[in-house]
């Protein structure tokens, strides 16, 4: 019998150890396959690669990449627990320590070979439909299939890489003292989880401060930077973790002391769990952040789209607005202003003309309140004395000190408006002035042209066709659409919609994997137990009662704390979300809820179908 036999009989012999990890590393290399596949296709090869789409596949990619390691090093880590009692047997019978590094190396190097070449096949079979709705979501007029030989090349050449160094460094792990816990493994009793309560409290209170830095002291937050949100990530992560420890080990030590803990089954259940609590803790912790993740990305993600059209609207007032410099000549005006007038002749469509003039050097605009009220639609009255403020950019408070003003230094103010006038960022406010006033103002004057079109969102192509044929030119025109600023909003949104969502997949499949996984490598160790407790007359009903409890503890625990934290991430920011933000978390955690209800029954029936059997 060859080394190699041994190696793929001991993977044969163990098969389910090794599903989870395998399909798992498959997904994971489809997916970045996948991005690949759109990365390298020829339609893309002007793409710039500072560009939105540019940068954010190349993020994709690398993100699928490094989760893919991180997962894999978890996976293999675990195998090695599983694995205690086979690598014992192997060191009895005469084999040295690096026999057992080159089992393990070919053995996980042999599984990440496989994964790897059927996630490029199975990758080839799906690539034809994920560039249809490539195409669709990313808006892109060719998006056909081709060879993609360079995505295979660099799938294959980096996954490869990244079984071979995880497979080497992971195999260092086993030593002398290691072997010594192999071989009493069926004697080793998990270590219960040591009561931290002053590390528990002041994970809460660095986290609690952290995060009142970040709503209200700006100047901290920004001063440390990138440091700063590595800290608060850190301590997020801590937090999560003395929660779920602590927390279990003091609901269990609660239960212990009232009435219930004697019904029925619920002593075994305690028991159960309280020796195995330490594993516990950790898995409900990998996968509550895992879900976590799931849950922002997914509430963000679907949201982004119910705003697109509101913040257009509130950057880009009009459908189009068209501003001729003060230097702009006479003739290039006419003839853009009767382009405009042509294109827009087969719309329904409101037109205005207003002026304003600037004092250039402070970027402050005067308007007449017959063209204000004109524009708005609205009957204002000003006295010869007062003057009212409109913001000139989104989100930018507006000036309202007139006290060094040449012409209303001395005008009472007698209302502020923080919608901007005009296209976000031309002017920084706008004076509003009776109309006599306005006349005596000695200013440079633009000339502006709006037109505002009925259900705008409608005229994409219109858009783009005007916007590309009179662009904006610095002292002559200034030319600027909501909608086309609508279409580029929209598109940004499809691309994050499009990474996000595989990203989302990705997780939540690690989330569930890792379940199944963790279940799998304590199934022979539950049977032996669960053996000897129904020889003392445990039922086949109260085995079923005591593995659904505490399955519904693995999977609906960290579902729960990771929708809590999803509440408390929006309650925080309860001011700068939309309510269809809102609605669209509440929908997507239903959703979720009822695969999670799914998954639990699936696993629940699975799992003790084997494990009496």
């Amino acid at each position: 019998m060859s080394f190699n036999h041994i190696v793929l009989q001991n993977i044969l012999r163990d098969k389910w150890t090794y599903v989870s990890y395998f399909l798992s590393s498959m997904f994971s290399i489809i997916i970045f396959f996948l991005f690949s596949v759109i990365v390298f296709h020829p339609s893309l090869k002007s793409l710039d690669p500072d560009s939105t789409l540019g940068i954010s596949l190349m993020l994709a990619s690398m993100l699928v990449y490094l989760f893919s390691f991180i997962y894999i090093t978890y996976s293999i880590m675990a195998f090695l627990r599983k694995k205690t009692k086979t690598l014992g047997i192997f060191m009895i019978t005469g084999a040295s320590m690096k026999q057992i590094r080159m089992l393990v190396f070919r053995e996980n190097l042999l599984i990440g070979i496989l994964a790897i070449l059927f996630a490029i096949v199975l990758g080839l079979v799906i690539t034809p439909l994920f560039l249809m709705g490539a195409k669709v979501v990313l808006k892109a007029e060719t998006f056909g299939m081709y060879m993609p030989l360079q995505a295979i090349g660099l799938t294959i050449g980096l996954f490869l890489i990244l079984f071979v160094v995880i497979s080497t460094v992971i195999t260092r792990f086993i030593n002398k003292e290691a072997s010594i816990q192999l071989l009493k493994s069926d004697t080793i009793i998990e270590k219960s989880i040591k009561p931290h309560y002053v590390l528990f409290i002041l994970s809460i209170m660095i986290t609690g401060i952290l995060a009142y830095f970040l709503k209200t002291e700006h100047a901290i937050v920004d001063t440390l930077g990138i440091l700063y949100y590595l800290l608060f990530f850190t301590s997020i992560l801590c937090t999560i973790h003395l929660v779920i420890a602590q927390g279990l080990r003091l609901f269990l030590k609660i239960f212990e002391r009232s009435p219930s803990y004697l019904r029925k089954t619920n002593m075994l259940l305690v028991s159960n769990l309280n020796a195995k609590m330490k594993s516990h803790a950790n898995m409900l912790f990998l996968v509550t952040i895992l879900l976590s993740g799931v849950f922002l990305c997914t509430s963000i993600l679907f949201s982004s789209y119910y705003n697109v059209k509101k913040d257009s609207e509130e950057n880009y007032p009009y459908s189009f607005q068209y501003i001729a410099d003060p230097k702009a000549d006479d003739n290039m005006v006419k003839a853009d202003l009767d382009y405009l007038e042509n294109n827009l002749s087969s719309v329904r469509a409101q037109k205005f003309f207003i002026e304003f003039k600037s004092n250039e050097d402070q970027r402050i605009g005067y308007m007449a309140l017959s063209d204000y009220n004109l524009l708005q639609q609205q009957e204002n009255v000003l006295h010869q004395n007062e003057f009212i403020a409109v913001a000139g950019s989104r989100g930018v408070a507006t000036i309202t000190d007139n006290a060094s003003d040449p012409y209303i230094k001395s005008f009472k103010l007698t209302k502020t408006i923080e919608q901007n006038l005009l296209s976000t960022g031309f002017q920084h406010s706008y004076f509003i002035v009776p109309d006599s006033i306005y006349q005596a103002i000695d200013y440079p004057v633009y000339k502006t042209y709006i037109y505002e079109l009925d259900n705008w969102a409608a005229h994409i192509e219109l858009a783009n066709t005007i916007t590309e044929n009179i662009p904006s030119l610095p002292g002559e025109r200034y030319v600027t659409s909501k909608i086309d600023l609508y279409d580029t909003e929209m598109f940004i949104k499809s691309v994050m919609f499009f990474i996000g969502s595989m990203l989302s997949l990705i997780f939540l499949s690690a989330a569930m994997s890792i379940l199944y996984f963790y279940l799998q490598t304590t199934l022979l160790q539950e049977k032996e137990k669960y053996i000897g407790i129904r020889k003392l007359g445990l039922s086949k009903k109260e085995l079923a009662t005591v593995i659904a409890k505490e399955l519904a503890i693995l999977i609906f625990v960290p579902f729960t704390i990771a929708i809590m934290l999803l509440l408390m991430t929006l309650l925080s920011m309860r001011t700068m979300v939309s309510t269809a933000f809102l609605q669209v978390s509440m929908a997507s955690s239903c959703c979720f809820f009822v695969l999670f209800l799914i998954s639990y029954l699936f696993i629940r029936k699975s799992y003790f179908k084997r494990l009496v059997s």
